[in-house]
């Protein structure tokens, strides 16, 4: 869940930090993927030379003011203890201090090289920090850097879609940097983004005293794009359709198989009292899209949870690219759904065994497939 600007991001490692500096600032270990396995993890050295490739026709002075800030704030982030940068930022409780953030003591103009350093991070999907840091930070040229080196493909066609669209010059550049911001956050690919990553954006702004902005428009393009694709065109339709109740969101999916279609309604009826709204949407998606309707896609007649190994293996292979064959970001967030289901209907057989103990079956996820 989302709270005062903060969802859930990259959780801190599990060896290599104090656990007393972890409860002191309040952090608890989030679901989610890491912002960028492949850069979160980088020697410091190789950031400072890869910070070069966001230069477009860099003077040397530039080059050389870009890495004095870029390792003034990585030796300032390597003072905290953890596996990767993620694990440190989140550790300095910077997110907490918003425009005070930084060494203790630190005085506005202290704090401006390692803002231009942390701007440099963020462009390459180093780290991610909360809503209300980004909302409270001035990042000139940071969110231009990141679509330059990020998903360029399809902030491009973003960018002509909203030309085509008409309208001012301005608003269009708003409407990118918020998706943009989105993406730093949530370190989801844009086609990856759902109604509950527009829900989290649209309550950090609320709770920071900021209007929503370009987020209807940026939900109109994103929808235009292919994502949130059971989801209405636009935001203000999404609004007025109401809330669906667990047999309608279950029944978006074709689900050949009966017997586990009204299971799956049941399960949903029931887990609903303890998920927001956004959470029931995309655990419906994820149960009965993203896993049965690919299994019964692929082995017709599948009837039962009890998953042969190389079926579960196959599923879990096939889960791991989006149909366009990009990396499916949030791969792991659907592993813990589907394991979470699998041990939610062990347990409710031990407690009423006339309706679930049928469908308990081993779990295909082992923990260490959701690490």
């Amino acid at each position: 869940m989302s709270r005062n600007g903060w969802v859930a991001r990259t959780p801190l490692s599990g060896q290599g930090y104090d656990p007393a500096i972890s409860a002191i600032a309040g952090l608890t270990p989030a679901e989610g993927p890491p912002p960028a396995p492949d850069r979160a993890g980088m020697a410091a050295g190789e950031l400072v030379l890869l910070a070069q490739t966001l230069f477009v026709d860099p003077d040397s002075g530039q080059i050389q003011r870009q890495r004095e800030a870029v390792e003034k704030v990585l030796s300032w982030l390597e003072t905290f203890p953890g596996q990767d940068w993620q694990d440190r930022w989140l550790l300095s409780v910077s997110d907490a201090g918003w425009s005070s953030w930084g060494p203790v003591g630190s005085s506005a103009a202290q704090r401006l090289p390692l803002t231009t350093g942390l701007g440099v991070l963020l462009a390459l999907r180093v780290v991610r920090p909360s809503y209300n840091w980004l909302f409270s930070s001035r990042l000139l040229g940071v969110y231009d850097a990141y679509r330059r080196h990020n998903q360029s493909e399809t902030f491009t066609r973003i960018a002509v879609h909203l030309s085509e669209r008409g309208g001012s010059t301005e608003y269009s550049a708003t409407t990118l940097n918020l998706l943009a911001c989105m993406a730093m956050v949530t370190g989801k690919d844009l086609l990856d983004l759902d109604i509950k990553d527009i829900a989290d954006y649209a309550e950090a702004r609320k709770s920071s005293g900021r209007n929503n902005g370009a987020l209807a428009l940026a939900y109109q393009v994103l929808h235009a794009q292919g994502a949130m694709p059971d989801c209405p065109p636009t935001l203000v339709q999404y609004h007025h359709v109401g809330q669906r109740t667990p047999t309608e969101l279950v029944d978006r999916f074709p689900i050949v198989d009966r017997a586990f279609r009204d299971m799956l309604v049941h399960y949903l009826t029931e887990r609903c009292a303890m998920l927001d709204y956004a959470s029931l949407i995309n655990q419906s998606q994820m149960l009965a899209g993203l896993f049965w309707m690919d299994l019964e896609e692929h082995h017709p007649g599948i009837c039962s949870l009890s998953l042969p190994g190389p079926i579960a293996a196959e599923w879990k292979q096939r889960l791991r690219t989006l149909p366009n064959g990009q990396p499916r970001l949030n791969y792991h967030a659907i592993l813990l759904a589907v394991r979470s289901f699998y041990l939610d209907i062990h347990q409710w057989s031990l407690e009423d065994p006339a309706r679930w103990a049928q469908w308990a079956a081993p779990c295909p996820i082992s923990q260490s497939d959701t690490h």
